[in-house]
């Protein structure tokens, strides 16, 4: 809503207005209204908040309007995006605000974009991808605002990533799973270096963690942020609604509660902390592990278990889950539900990418 013309004076600051006994300015970048305080709190507070908002979206004479820009583009689409996906949504764009410091956006043009692009991520095509789509969702809300006139990132070349062919061995997935509870290291006791074997804290919920990812083929952020309100006991299922499609084709699946799963449900409920569980795969604090903190343990398991030179990702695990349900006799139709995939093709490259054809093709030595 625009901001109102004032029928007649009130003493209030340009832009500021009394609605509902609260104070209210209107943001003059993107015509929203930001709450100041209630009338009750006061002038001198009111004015307090209007100085700080105000300095939110004041021009650095060292920086270009590009990060300012960007501030408000966060602010006003972050909660556009899964709960579980803000906090990365953010983390990329503050990389680029940090990037664009000093440009104003008129200058952010299709080289400048792709000489930042390549600069960083040349090697590492899925995240380039990912930059160059927030980047270019970031100027199409531009170029509506009239900020600029075009996108430019249409100009820059985006290559597919390779479909990724790893597949984690039924003897290297059992290791890394078992090394994720010990960790060895020397210590010198009385002049004798002794190997001492010690737990890892975080082992047996990681153990949890990596389970679940391979009973339930499910993506390892939805294992992540599972709640106990979405084990549904009475019906005998988990209640799955992938992140990645929540707000796009809305795929779902209700998995079963198998025995192999009720077990390191019962596990994961009788480790600590075990007061006000809301999160089946939580910390010290009964919240959700970060991604970094699972995949630093998953590698810190690699490493111990003599596989640090493998390509093993978490990522694999539900590779390897869909891989090895087909090898069961599971079929693409029965994988794509699993999946929570909405395009057939999607399912089946996961399990093409990652067995190797067997020819049925027999010759026999040309006769003299």
């Amino acid at each position: 809503m625009n901001a109102r013309r004032r029928t007649k004076a009130d003493g209030l600051p340009n832009r500021v207005y009394n609605r509902s006994n609260t104070f209210w300015w209107v943001r003059n970048t993107d015509q929203k209204w930001i709450r100041l305080c209630r009338v009750d709190e006061g002038e001198t507070r009111m004015l307090e908040r209007l100085a700080e908002e105000k300095r939110k979206i004041e021009i650095d004479p060292d920086s270009g309007n590009m990060p300012r820009l960007l501030d408000i583009y966060m602010q006003t689409h972050e909660k556009q995006y899964a709960e579980s996906f803000q906090a990365e949504w953010k983390r990329r764009g503050e990389t680029i605000k940090t990037a664009f410091a000093k440009y104003d956006i008129q200058q952010a043009d299709a080289g400048a974009i792709d000489d930042f692009l390549r600069g960083n991520w040349a090697d590492k095509l899925p995240t380039f991808q990912a930059m160059h789509g927030w980047l270019s969702k970031f100027f199409a809300w531009a170029t509506v605002r009239r900020y600029v006139s075009a996108n430019p990132c249409r100009e820059v070349q985006v290559k597919k990533p390779k479909v990724r062919k790893v597949y984690i061995p039924n003897g290297h997935f059992l290791a890394i799973r078992a090394a994720l509870t010990t960790t060895t290291y020397e210590k010198k006791i009385k002049g004798e270096v002794r190997t001492i074997t010690a737990k890892v804290p975080s082992g047996p919920m990681m153990q949890v963690f990596v389970d679940l990812c391979y009973l339930t083929c499910q993506r390892s952020t939805e294992i992540r942020y599972l709640r106990l309100d979405q084990i549904d006991r009475e019906a005998g299922v988990i209640h799955f609604v992938p992140t990645k499609t929540e707000d796009s084709s809305g795929e779902a699946v209700d998995w079963p509660i198998t025995p192999e799963i009720d077990e390191v449900l019962k596990r994961a409920r009788a480790l600590e902390p075990t007061f006000g569980q809301t999160y089946v795969v939580r910390d010290a604090h009964g919240q959700p592990y970060t991604d970094q903190a699972c995949r630093d343990a998953w590698e810190g398991a690699m490493v111990r278990a003599k596989l640090g030179d493998k390509p093993y990702t978490i990522k694999d695990i539900r590779a390897k889950a869909m891989t090895d349900a087909n090898k069961a006799g599971y079929d693409l139709d029965a994988l794509q539900v699993a999946g929570a995939h909405s395009d057939r093709s999607t399912t089946a490259g996961y399990i093409k990418s990652r067995q190797v054809p067997v020819s049925t093709v027999r010759l026999a030595l040309p006769g003299g």
